[in-house]
């Protein structure tokens, strides 16, 4: 027989006023003491508070979505808070941050937009393009996901000069350390480098249009192998970087014969030990005493001429290099990794002839386009002279980056 309702038990939570005013209490002060102590050392410090420019600017989403970015870079319990979480979660739970990714094996980090470039879906799929486009436009931006039209379109305007396009396209972290990456053990013979599912598709058409294409992927993955990239970083080791040179001049002389330099620059490269934690622990943005990422040693070679005087990129020169920050590392000096040991100076010493450069580190797959169109025209044409250009840019950008049009302006007379 069912029991009757009067019977039914229930339940009440009661709560004593002293703690009710308790939690009010708690919650009012982190409500309202971020703010006020903000202000507080805002007025103290002499900072500029962020709070009048809400009032000067227009409501927009733009400006609304501006000042929340204004607030939160200028926030000092973010500043002091983030770091200190970020190092715990980072220790004991192995959690990275929207552009760091913990790996498997102790100390290595891997770039996120490495990660959706390899295991997300083809870049080349029309549906994948348009969502990608719809995106930046509800986030009042514009973003062209296609990179065909930008490569085919720069090849023209080269080859219009009698100039040879090599396509440069740089594998990334998680393409070639895998097993530190997820720990999945492959077996003790060579595995398949894995890749985006876009990437043959792209490259078969970019060579039916006659462009040369210099990949350093290598064959195959094979157990035991030195690394090809650094731990802590997103770019490839000394070593490596100094093969990839040998082996670009070499596809260079096969594929487009120059003539002997006028002169032959006397370079010499010269052994260095640097140091530093990479890229990406910059990323995770730890306390700057943190301990838990030691810097890496690794050993580079400066190039340098005759006298000791640390190579320089020749502007003159009938080799044109356009990068990011895989043609920068080892050679600017901000980046921490050495100078003038990069890829540029590299291929210099292998081709033994100047190396002209054009560098960006972001956004490879339209900033240097965008440099070079600056730079070419006019009484200083970049381009005049030039034989070969490489571009150089990371094969994430064939996923994540902007391929937006470009228009370069008409050659100079007695150009190419």
């Amino acid at each position: 027989m069912p029991p009757r309702k009067d019977a039914e038990l229930s339940f009440q939570t009661r709560v004593s006023r002293p703690v009710a005013a308790t939690v009010v209490a708690v919650f009012l002060a982190f409500v309202y003491g971020v703010p006020a102590s903000q202000a507080i050392l805002e007025k103290t410090r002499g900072d500029e508070s962020v709070l009048p420019s809400l009032f000067k600017r227009a409501p927009t989403r733009e400006n609304l979505r501006q000042f929340e970015k204004d607030v939160e870079s200028s926030s000092y319990a973010k500043d002091y808070f983030q770091p200190r979480i970020q190092l715990l979660l980072t220790r004991f739970g192995r959690v990275g941050n929207k552009l760091a990714v913990i790996g498997h094996e102790s100390g290595w980090l891997f770039y996120t937009p490495g990660l959706t470039y390899l295991a997300g879906p083809s870049f080349l799929d029309a549906d994948v393009r348009r969502a990608r486009e719809k995106e930046a436009v509800d986030a009042g931006e514009s973003v062209h996901a296609d990179p065909r039209p930008a490569i085919f379109s720069f090849h023209q305007m080269l080859a219009a000069r009698n100039i040879k396009l090599f396509l440069f396209p740089m594998p990334d972290k998680t393409m070639l350390q895998p097993m530190e990456l997820h720990g999945r053990e492959s077996g003790d013979r060579p595995a398949r480098v894995p890749r985006n599912r876009g990437f043959d598709e792209l490259i078969s058409e970019v060579r039916g249009r006659g462009i040369a294409v210099f990949d350093p992927t290598p064959a195959a993955l094979v157990p035991g192998a030195p690394p090809h990239f650094l731990a802590q970083d997103t770019h490839f080791t000394p070593e490596w970087m100094e093969r990839i040179a040998k082996e670009l001049a070499t596809e260079i002389e096969r594929v487009a014969p120059l003539p002997p330099p006028a002169v032959r620059p006397a370079l010499r490269a010269v052994a260095q030990r640097v140091e530093r934690v990479g890229d990406l622990v910059d990323m995770l943005k730890l306390p700057d005493d943190q301990n838990w990422f030691l810097p890496q040693k690794v050993i580079v070679h400066q190039v340098q001429d005759a006298t000791g005087e640390t190579w320089e990129p020749d502007e003159s020169s009938d080799v044109l290099l356009l990068g990011d920050s895989f043609t920068n590392v080892f050679s600017m000096d901000g980046m921490g990794w050495g100078e003038a040991a990069g890829l540029a100076p590299q291929l210099a010493l292998a081709l033994r002839r100047g190396v002209d450069v054009i560098a960006q580190n972001d956004s490879g797959a339209f900033a240097t386009r965008q440099a070079l169109a600056r730079a070419i025209g006019g009484d200083g044409d970049r381009l005049n002279g030039k034989r070969v250009v490489v571009w150089e840019f990371a094969s994430r950008e064939l996923s994540v980056g902007d391929w937006k049009p470009v228009d370069f302006p008409a050659a100079s007379p007695g150009g190419h």
